[in-house]
């Protein structure tokens, strides 16, 4: 009847096996582990061993644990300096692990002994165990003179008092994975056991025979790179023979290359690559470089592409979630969206999402993205002078790369993704080529279905990529590289529009990421625009969040430092206290009228703003001076409306020397910032027919346009943003060229109903 064990001291192993019959020595570091050898100690010596699933377990639990185990005796016990301490043990019996439990500082368990099997009274099965029994001797025989073990272990083995023990003492020699001698441990059945090690023996027999046919092979080429060539071979046929480690790396390649579906020309180039690999030494450098060519090339989405998920009215719900504002923008983007589900192989053109920063374009190009259900990334071409990074490198030398397109498409692990091309304005050139010619090829749906790629000197289809790019502006983009694009102008936010921004998505936002969940954040409207007015000078929203997320800042410390705050209002009068004094000043209307002074509009990166253009004549020698950082094509300008004043003196009445005896100044204030563009003609003409006749210009009006020698007034761009200069500034009238008269709906209608146009 088999014994049952209650209560004893069980010392989990890792990656370590023991067997009955056997000696082995343990260094046990663990703290249960070291308390369990201690309990053992003070009792009867007696203790069970089972080995760990996974060696990497620190704490494990009874199904961490194999449930067969050693029952052992403790022979020896032996402290050491560091720690831990060193047992000697022999194995006992076999047993098995019926309940763990975990005591805290040890684990004990029950658990119940498991008897050998007797050895068959029969007489044919007697012979057959006898047999093995030789054989296994006979085997290990000659693995110990392999090995290098002496003599010695053998006529151990042989004086064993039982058959179980001498094949278990065999199993615990044999140099075998800690889970092959678990399987060997478990196995009952003393035939099976004898097989199962036989089988072992003959593999490691198997081992050294190749192994000296190795050294045969390979002896007498012993420099540095033919050993560690040697080395390499010798471990990749032993790990083959024992069927572990990972596959052939040649043959991965050669399996991964049969699971794409390539071109014939594709094909051969990649397997004549491999074969080149194969004949090189491992170690060499050129072996180096085929490698990263062959992980680049078989990496690539050849035949893999996404399905476009979503439907229109999904799209037109995500963009009105994410974007406010922006309707044009979000009108061709679904338009752009239903013709890519009504002719998903149809060659689209490529969208160009221009504005000045802050306004939303990559996240634009995201939310493009998400709507049709497709991968993004982003390439960042701010700065790229070097052609290289668009067409990759040649393969010439260690460390050449694919260009910028290929590995983002790698990143994607898609054929069709939504490829950004961030900042394509910001490209520039040097003696390295010219990265926007290179653009050429990528974005031309003539050319791109046969890109080739510098480095892997095959063709790649782009055809199915959907590429986007954004710019700040399109003047400084390459003619030939802008024929390519569509573009769609942002112009930046109202006030108004910056405002519901700010409640729908900044505001919301700004309190999640600061931690404010649990205040009431409340704010007036008129808080919200003085910030925006005061604050930032912008035409997106970057700084406007900026300031926001400083606000949650201030009151996330504020809590901390003075206990529970419930709820918080910004109003304009604390607005000083959370941000400090403004930054800016914003254009205003002068409170009464002013001889040579005009309410010119200029446009910005930031947005539109008031010009206070000043004209002033005093006697001199007829000289133009111009002042306020005027740029080249603004001094033009100004040069053309003093031509046109002139030839209208006749209708000032004006002495014929008057312009030969008096000096016109000119001036625009804030010098600092530079000034340029043609479209303050019209502000400088009737400011200098101002000072001529001393005649004040009405202050409630503004005025824009650029003006010939003819009079005639031509028309301008950023209507919307010098309109929205003009009523932020408390004008509620403007001057602009008729020719801009089809601009008015772009501007918000509560603003349109509210300023009066004479074009």
């Amino acid at each position: 009847m088999a014994k049952k064990l209650t209560s004893i001291p069980l010392l989990p192993l890792r990656d370590t096996v023991v067997f009955p019959g056997s000696v082995a020595s343990l260094y046990v570091g663990r703290d249960k582990s070291k308390e369990a050898v201690s309990l053992a100690m003070r009792k009867d010596r007696k203790l069970a061993f089972v080995a760990q699933k996974s060696k990497d377990m620190v704490l494990p639990s009874q199904d961490d644990l194999y449930s067969i185990g050693v029952y052992c005796e403790v022979l020896q016990l032996l402290k050491m300096p560091d720690g831990t301490v060193k047992i000697l043990v022999e194995g006992l019996q076999r047993l098995k692990l019926e309940k763990l439990s975990d005591e805290g500082n040890v684990y004990l368990c029950d658990a119940t002994l498991i008897e050998d099997e007797n050895i068959p009274e029969d007489v044919l099965h007697k012979q057959l165990l006898d047999k093995v029994l030789l054989e296994l001797f006979s085997n290990f025989q000659k693995f110990t003179k392999t090995s290098g073990l002496s003599g010695e272990f053998l006529q151990e083995i042989r004086t064993l008092p039982s058959v179980s023990f001498q094949i278990d003492a065999i199993a615990h020699i044999l140099p075998m994975d800690y889970k092959q001698k678990q399987n060997i441990l478990e196995t009952l059945p003393l035939l099976d056991r004898a097989q199962k090690i036989k089988l072992s023996l003959n593999s490691q027999l198997d081992i050294a025979s190749l192994e000296k046919s190795i050294h045969d092979r390979v002896r007498g080429q012993m420099d540095k790179m033919q050993r560690q060539f040697y080395l390499h071979e010798q471990l990749k046929i032993i790990k083959e023979e024992l069927g572990e480690g990972e596959a052939d790396e040649i043959e991965r390649y050669r399996e991964k290359l049969k699971s794409l579906e390539l071109s014939k020309d594709i094909y051969e180039k990649i397997d004549q690559e491999i074969s080149r690999l194969e004949k090189m030494p491992p170690m060499s450098a050129e072996g180096t470089v085929v490698r990263n060519y062959l992980d680049w090339i078989l990496e690539l989405p050849w035949n893999t592409v996404s399905e476009d998920t979503k439907s229109l009215s999904e799209a037109a719900k995500i963009l009105g979630s994410s974007h406010y504002g922006l309707e044009k923008v979000k009108d061709r983007i679904l338009e752009f969206i239903a013709v890519k589900q009504l002719a998903p192989t149809a060659g689209g053109p490529i969208l160009c999402l221009v504005g000045p920063p802050g306004v939303g374009k990559t996240s634009l190009a995201k939310t493009l993205a998400e709507c049709l259900g497709r991968k993004f990334v982003r390439i960042s071409l701010g700065g790229v002078r070097d052609e290289a990074e668009i067409r990759g490198h040649r393969r010439t030398y260690i460390g050449s790369m694919p260009g910028r397109v290929i590995a983002a498409l790698k990143k994607a692990k898609t054929k069709n993704p939504v490829i950004l091309l961030d900042e394509i304005d910001k490209l520039s050139s040097d003696i390295r080529g010219n990265p926007a010619a290179a653009l050429l090829e990528v974005l031309d749906p003539e050319q791109n279905a046969e890109f080739t790629d510098h480095y892997l000197e095959v063709p790649f289809d782009l055809s199915q990529v959907l590429f986007v790019a954004t710019a700040n502006v399109i003047h400084s983009i390459p003619p030939a590289l802008l024929d390519r694009l569509e573009i769609l102008t942002l112009s930046g936010y109202t006030e108004e529009e910056k405002i519901e921004i700010a409640k729908k998505f900044l505001i919301p936002t700004q309190i999640r990421e600061n931690g404010l969940k649990k205040i009431s954040f409340h704010y007036k409207k008129e808080a919200l625009r003085e910030l925006i007015r005061l604050y930032t000078r912008e035409a997106g929203v970057r700084e406007l969040n900026r300031c926001i997320a400083q606000i949650c800042r201030k009151l996330a410390r504020r809590t901390l430092e003075e206990g529970k705050t419930e709820s918080f209002r910004l109003t304009k009068e604390n607005l000083q206290e959370m941000l400090g004094v403004p930054k800016y000043s914003y254009g205003k209307k002068e409170e009464k009228p002013h001889i040579g002074k005009v309410n010119g509009l200029a446009w910005t990166s930031t947005g539109g703003n008031i010009l206070e253009i000043e004209a002033a004549i005093a006697h001199g020698q007829g000289k133009l001076q111009l002042t306020g950082n005027l740029g080249e094509v603004m001094k033009e300008s100004a040069a053309i409306a003093i031509s046109y004043v002139r030839t209208k003196a006749h209708l000032l009445k004006l002495p014929d020397d008057f312009f030969e005896k008096n000096d016109i100044f000119v001036h625009v204030p804030e010098g600092a910032i530079p000034k340029d563009g043609p479209s303050a003609g019209i502000s400088i003409a009737i400011a200098t027919l101002s000072a001529l006749t001393r005649i004040p210009v009405k202050n409630e009006i503004a005025m824009t346009g650029e003006i010939t020698l003819r009079g005639n007034i031509l028309p301008i761009g950023g209507l919307k943003e010098k309109t929205l200069a003009a009523y932020r500034g408390n004008i509620r009238e403007m001057i602009c060229p008729k020719e801009n008269e089809k601009d008015l709906e772009e501007i918000p209608e509560e603003i349109r109903k509210k300023v009066k146009f004479h074009f």
